[in-house]
């Protein structure tokens, strides 16, 4: 029995690494129509990636509220003052 394919399938999903030209074609299209049902937005960005790539993407690289380098003595202090309460819950 032929499976048949639909035509979010027929395009090759693009792998590996992102370029900076589709993070600026991510960031630009979140900026104009938010964020939304991840696989609906990479096809309507133009994207050859899968929902979940475009969601990783901008989760935890894009999006403006990500902090990235060390954290402060303070956040240590914290961390460690709620793990000693909670555990690893």
């Amino acid at each position: 029995m032929d499976k048949k394919i639909n035509s979010s399938e027929e395009a090759e999903v693009r792998k590996g690494p992102w370029t900076m030209e589709e993070d600026l074609i991510l960031i630009n299209y979140i900026a104009n129509h938010g964020e939304g049902v991840w696989n609906n937005l990479a096809r309507s960005a133009g994207l050859n990636r899968t929902g979940k790539s475009c969601r990783l993407r901008w989760l935890n690289y894009l999006r403006p509220d990500v902090r990235r380098g060390n954290i402060t003595p303070e956040e240590q202090v914290l961390i460690m003052e709620l793990h000693a309460r909670w555990g690893n819950r």
